[in-house]
């Protein structure tokens, strides 16, 4: 029998796939969510990082100050990770950022 934690992963790996994303490995967890190391074939992207939170648990706020960052070219900096995209689905967030080992 799977504990609720791994039924979670569980969901989140089949929302990613549903959407057209190879997944290779997840990469980390914590208390807001798990991140995944992706490939989809319509991104620049050869990898990429994909944050799934449960939407109780996605803040707005930081998404639109990241994106603010994100699109003013004086504030693109090597040393922040750039986020790509973000959708909301019906249980779950799922959050692109550039992916940097």
């Amino acid at each position: 029998m799977l504990s609720n934690e791994q039924l979670l992963e569980q969901e989140m790996r089949q929302l990613l796939e549903s959407q057209g994303f190879q997944i290779f490995k997840k990469i980390s967890h914590g208390a807001f969510g798990q991140v995944f190391l992706v490939h989809h074939p319509d991104l620049e992207e050869e990898f990429a990082a994909a944050k799934v939170i449960m939407n109780e648990d996605f803040d707005m706020n930081e998404w639109n100050a990241t994106g603010i960052l994100s699109q003013d070219r004086s504030q693109i900096s090597p040393f922040i990770v750039r986020n790509i995209l973000a959708k909301q689905f019906d249980k779950m967030t799922v959050i692109l950022m550039e992916y940097s080992n």
